[in-house]
């Protein structure tokens, strides 16, 4: 809870709030409330500082929109006026993006902006995003009726390592068989020689599509993955997870390797956060 003094005058600062969202909390209660919750579930609602030359200079935040198709929302991007016009809110935005697409794993980012902020209207436009619409008169606004701009981007439009897009697509169909308690769709990520080893339970290793496939529907797992960072190591990609029951607790790792759009081998370890 360092940053809240912080964050509390920032949404009240009177260059900034009138652009914030009109049901955004402005309290303290409100704001240590979002910190809580960020901490807690930082792969679905995140707030975060952001700092130039350690000094805190604005903030920015998200929130899960839909798990099934992984879309984020944006919001809360506030810049203090005294680091206004050094482009510090594009780096800032840029760094957001990398983090919800490749490391978290959301393939759409959306975000509205009020018609009358035209500045941010620009600013979402320099960070790669492209306008998609515009909701008429849709918000009550310093007494009147405002426009809501509609911006998106999509993992297409960002320079994505092509084996991590496809691990992020497989957890997603990997969730998909947990919620359905099909398991046949995941044959379609593997190839036709993969392995499925696991290292911190005594199961497996599993050899082939069709062995793997039968071993999640014979012992399936009772929970949803959720992708907390990746990166890739050589030819490996390796990513952070944990379960979807403990949102802010590791459970292990996840190494991949892959050939022809497929996954080769998917080692999943289970450790100690």
């Amino acid at each position: 809870m360092d940053d809240l003094d912080f964050l509390v005058e920032l949404v009240n600062h009177e260059d900034v709030e009138p652009f914030l969202g009109g049901r955004a909390g402005r309290d303290r209660d409100a704001i240590a409330a979002e910190i809580e919750r960020s901490q807690g579930n930082p792969t679905s609602y995140g707030r975060f500082v952001i700092e130039v030359d350690g000094e805190r200079a604005g903030a920015m935040g998200f929130e899960e929109e839909n798990r099934r198709s992984r879309i984020a929302h944006l919001e809360r991007l506030a810049v203090h006026p005294d680091y206004r016009g050094h482009r510090v809110s594009d780096e800032a935005a840029r760094q957001l993006q990398r983090h919800l697409v490749r490391d978290l794993g959301y393939h759409r980012l959306q975000l509205e902006i009020y018609g009358f902020n035209e500045r941010a209207q620009r600013h979402a436009e320099r960070v790669g995003f492209r306008r998609e619409g515009l909701r008429r008169q849709a918000y009550w606004r310093h007494g009147g009726w405002v426009d809501g701009a509609l911006f998106a981007l999509v993992r297409d439009d960002l320079e994505v390592p092509a084996a991590i897009g496809l691990l992020h697509d497989y957890v997603m169909v990997h969730n998909e068989c947990v919620r359905t308690g099909d398991w046949q769709p995941l044959a379609a990520w593997f190839t036709d020689g993969a392995q499925l080893a696991f290292e911190g339970v005594p199961v497996g290793p599993f050899d082939g599509r069709d062995e793997i496939v039968s071993a999640y529907a014979a012992r399936p797992p009772d929970d949803e993955v959720v992708i907390f960072e990746t990166e890739e190591r050589g030819e490996e990609v390796v990513a952070r997870y944990g379960w979807l029951r403990e949102p802010g607790k590791r459970a292990g790792r996840m190494v991949m390797t892959s050939r022809d759009g497929k996954i080769e081998k998917l080692t999943v370890t289970f450790e100690e956060d």
